[in-house]
């Protein structure tokens, strides 16, 4: 009997869920996600369901499948890299965004999140985030600045936004 094309998707679907599952529990065995319902992934459905505590029937009914797409969404989301922050904006009217002193509002609180987190691989002097572009904002970012050989204008750009981001995420993924 042939699988017809939205057969063949929900396999894939149930082999992407317990191939995930399967990365982080040594007692699903993994399986090839090419939407052929084989013993393999029968063998790991029936896995699953044993771990779960549901009838081990090797069949997907709505239980299963209600379970199987919550483990699997709890599984990406606990076991997912961060996130990479990518909030600066683009160019505006074919010119570059600047943010300056004077400046409020949500990329501000970024930016001073960020030399927050910063602070504790520069030594930064102990700094409380305003929520406006302040002289002490830009003392900071002139710092940041001239220690990764960018003009130390104290303003931010996309040079020192991308610099910035890229610094937390290395400590990000260094705390993992």
């Amino acid at each position: 009997m042939a699988t017809n094309i939205f057969e063949k998707d929900a396999i894939k679907n149930v082999q992407r869920y317990l191939r995930q599952l399967s990365f982080h529990d040594d007692g699903i065995i993994p399986v090839p996600i090419d939407g052929i319902w084989a013993d393999q992934t029968r063998r790991a459905l029936i896995q699953f369901q044993r771990s779960q505590g549901i009838p081990a029937t090797g069949t997907v009914d709505n239980n299963t499948w209600a379970i199987l797409k919550q483990k699997y969404d709890e599984s990406v989301a606990l076991n997912s890299p961060p996130l990479k922050l990518d909030l600066f904006p683009r160019n505006i009217y074919g010119l570059e965004y600047e943010m300056a002193a004077g400046e409020i509002g949500f990329l501000v609180t970024a930016v001073q999140y960020l030399l927050g987190e910063l602070a504790r691989l520069y030594n930064f002097p102990d700094y409380t985030p305003s929520g406006v572009y302040d002289e002490a904002t830009a003392d900071l970012v002139r710092e940041f600045q001239t220690r990764n050989k960018i003009s130390a204008t104290g303003t931010v750009g996309r040079e020192t936004w991308d610099a910035m981001v890229a610094q937390h995420n290395l400590l990000l993924e260094a705390e993992e």
